[in-house]
């Protein structure tokens, strides 16, 4: 459908009338383009990875989910990254006959153990693959299942995450992401080649690197924190361990909005460019 050029992005569209309930389907992905826009807009620091990027879906003017992408970084290249959020509409709330779908950043500020980890701006360039509506049908969506390559996990609203299992392993460093030439010498071929030769060395170097030095801590021994991407306020999360690295997760209580998980390692945070970070994988969807 399109990809979002600003802080967030809207798309409208216009229904059908509709007598009874919808179950709204929207596809949002992170490719090497959406990278690309990020960086020459962003303007990072040269020297910083690749973050994941944090996405908040509105429709009708509420919070209807959020997911996390994180593109899994290989020898050559990152892996693209897609997620869907589906959630369902009454009647009243499609009576103008418009549907609106949002992409944002979070409109609460974030604590440290998550704001440090997550690349500011992060709707900026991603693309909206499509929206689809048809008729609501059964149980309410559980809520896309958590992605791997992240330690970053979003629990959708109304849930203490129960039958949500996971795996903690840990996963190669990002290499900070493509920047496009800036100059007209730096856009001529011979230039861009050494420059993508440059990237390639850098991430095989960086990949390599990484294989050799020790984790700080073993991913049986990583704890989380939880926060309410509604309010704000910091959720109480249990982690039981039900083997060498995996864990049962369980919040305090059902949050008014989507939670964010986040896995932390209790030796700090490590040099996120030179050392394998902890990650998530699940084990299953929802139950």
């Amino acid at each position: 459908m399109g990809r979002v050029i600003g802080d967030a992005g809207v798309a409208m569209l216009r229904l059908r009338p509709v007598d009874r309930a919808v179950r709204v389907a929207v596809t949002v992905s992170l490719d090497d383009t959406a990278t690309r826009w990020w960086t020459d807009r962003v303007r990072p620091a040269r020297s910083q990875a690749e973050r994941p990027r944090l996405v908040l879906v509105r429709s009708q003017g509420r919070l209807r989910g959020a997911v996390v992408l994180a593109r899994r970084q290989g020898w050559r290249n990152g892996a693209g990254s897609a997620a869907t959020v589906s959630f369902d509409l009454d009647p009243a709330e499609l009576a103008d006959g418009l549907l609106a779908v949002e992409l944002a950043g979070p409109a609460v500020p974030l604590p440290d153990w998550a704001a440090g980890r997550l690349s500011r701006n992060g709707v900026l360039g991603l693309r909206i693959d499509r929206v689809t509506v048809r008729p609501a049908t059964g149980a309410a969506p559980a809520g896309p299942v958590p992605e791997a390559h992240s330690a970053l996990v979003v629990v959708p609203a109304g849930r203490t995450a129960e039958g949500l299992r996971l795996r903690a392993y840990r996963v190669p460093p990002a290499p900070p992401p493509p920047r496009t030439p800036g100059n007209r010498w730096t856009r001529q071929k011979p230039a861009r080649a050494v420059f993508k030769v440059s990237r390639l060395a850098r991430r095989v170097a960086g990949r390599a690197g990484a294989a050799v030095t020790p984790p700080a801590a073993r991913p049986g021994r990583l704890g989380g924190h939880a926060v309410d991407l509604a309010t704000g306020a910091a959720v109480p999360v249990t982690l039981r361990r039900t083997g060498a690295d995996r864990y049962d997760v369980r919040l305090a209580a059902a949050a008014a909005g989507p939670v964010l998980l986040g896995l932390v390692d209790p030796a700090g945070v490590r040099r996120e460019r030179s050392a394998r970070q902890p990650a998530w994988r699940p084990v299953g969807g929802w139950e």
